[in-house]
């Protein structure tokens, strides 16, 4: 079974691209209060939460990781990890994480960083997720990959891309020098140690989870 990481069905969080200009720090203050209180024990993660430098419309930075750091610190009180969205923002995630010598678990999605970056991202507790731009061999993405330990490691899909998610294990495969059952078993693995963070989850409903949106 293919796993896609992006497709989780339970996740509980504010999206950078939420924050909209002009952006009232009080309102969002109140609409995190909302979130919290919807919070369940069948959340699989926080998320997806982040940052990104890209985007155009939303709120600067700075009020973008003043939002993130309140959810890494909920993401601890509630013990669950986090999916984050880093765009052109690995340098300003690392910052946050340094500065709260931060304990929790992450899921960096569609990771686009330099080997650099990844490596300062695994002195945390912290994974990395693929998509279609496995297929441009222009990238650094394909160097990137194979710096990062398997067991860090996830895929996706993407709903721009006529690249499947079992395309993408494929590719994957062959870049990481793979047997495809072998990757695949991998993968399930990370899956359940990753969303084990918290311990009144279990595998089954991890699996179940996942079943409803992956192939």
């Amino acid at each position: 079974m293919f796993f896609d990481i992006h497709s989780s069905l339970r996740l509980l969080g504010i999206h950078p691209w939420e924050l909209k200009i002009p952006f009232d720090e009080q309102v969002w203050s109140i609409q995190f209060d909302v979130i919290k209180k919807s919070f369940s024990q069948k959340i699989l993660a926080i998320g997806e939460i982040g940052l990104d430098r890209r985007h155009n419309g939303i709120a600067s930075i700075n009020f973008q990781e003043k939002i993130l750091s309140w959810q890494l610190d909920w993401a601890l009180e509630v013990n669950r990890p986090t999916i984050v969205h880093c765009v052109k923002s690995e340098s300003d995630l690392l910052k946050i994480l340094n500065a709260k010598k931060y304990k929790g678990r992450l899921l960096i999605h569609d990771f686009n960083g330099t080997i650099a970056s990844a490596k300062s991202l695994l002195l945390y507790d912290c994974y990395f997720s693929f998509g279609p731009r496995l297929f441009d061999v222009h990238t650094k993405t394909h160097s990137v990959i194979k710096s990062i330990p398997i067991d860090r490691l996830f895929f996706e899909k993407n709903e721009h891309s006529t690249k499947s998610l079992e395309d993408v294990y494929n590719c994957a495969a062959k870049i990481l020098k793979l047997e495809k059952l072998q990757l695949e078993d991998q993968i399930f693995k990370n899956l359940l140690n990753f969303f084990s963070y918290s311990n009144d989850i279990s595998s089954t409903d991890i699996i179940n989870d996942f079943s409803n949106t992956s192939t």
